[in-house]
């Protein structure tokens, strides 16, 4: 069975056409180049801590900034405070402006467009450097709507790492039924967040996920590049 097939025979699932994608950005739309990880290894040495292998600063990348620190030992509260600042200091002047759309990416959200899904954004990233990449990516006239975590980043610290809320906030805003929604994104946390609120969910593997962590989440589909993304959500819509 096919990666189209897969989704749209998924139970309790609508077959055929689909109103709108909720997409993730870091590891699901922007390749940020390394810019996360290194940005991440540079806040750690100007903090005196150790760099973990590059594996595992991957591993980081997905949730917010400072729960990302807080996984590391040693790393209390107010220390992950002070990463966040000395990367949040770099990543502004310089890693912005890195982040590169992954391969096939563009044209998908075109396409959708084009063929009358609506596409929204649904990131831990914070809401204004976010807005800031997909303006620099070009693609802001493609998306209905766009959120992400609060600046200070205080509901994803009071609440953990998970993406509910934002999800469920691009779908209120999309004004789409869940079964006719879908959900992608490359970490545990889309996935989780789209089978909770019952969308359609995806996992890209051209991101930062560690082996398994995807099948773990048990989405609807995985596909490899975007252009078997693109085949699975818009052909009913093409034809």
């Amino acid at each position: 069975m096919g990666v189209e097939q897969d989704v749209k025979s998924a139970a309790g699932k609508a077959p055929g056409n689909y109103d709108a994608v909720i997409l993730d950005l870091d590891g699901t739309v922007a390749d940020p180049a390394g810019a996360i990880t290194y940005g991440m290894a540079r806040a750690l040495e100007q903090c005196g801590l150790p760099v973990p292998s590059e594996e595992e600063l991957e591993n980081l990348v997905g949730p917010s900034l400072f729960y990302g620190f807080s996984s590391l030992d040693g790393v209390d509260a107010d220390m992950a405070d002070k990463l966040v600042k000395e990367y949040r200091a770099w990543y502004w002047n310089e890693g912005l402006k890195i982040a590169r759309a992954y391969d096939g990416m563009e044209a998908f959200i075109k396409d959708a467009h084009e063929h009358g899904i609506k596409v929204a954004l649904a990131t831990s990233k914070p809401i204004v450097p976010a807005t800031m990449i997909i303006n620099n990516l070009g693609l802001a006239p493609f998306f209905t709507t766009l959120h992400g975590a609060e600046m200070d980043e205080s509901v994803i610290r009071s609440h953990g790492p998970g993406k509910l809320r934002i999800v469920q906030a691009a779908l209120d805003a999309l004004g789409t039924k869940p079964e006719r929604t879908v959900m992608v994104g490359d970490r545990h946390f889309d996935l989780d967040a789209g089978n909770e609120l019952g969308l359609v969910t995806v996992g890209v593997k051209w991101g930062f996920a560690p082996e398994g962590e995807l099948e773990a989440s048990h989405p609807d589909a995985i596909v490899t590049t975007a252009a078997e993304l693109r085949d699975m959500l818009i052909p009913a819509h093409s034809s």
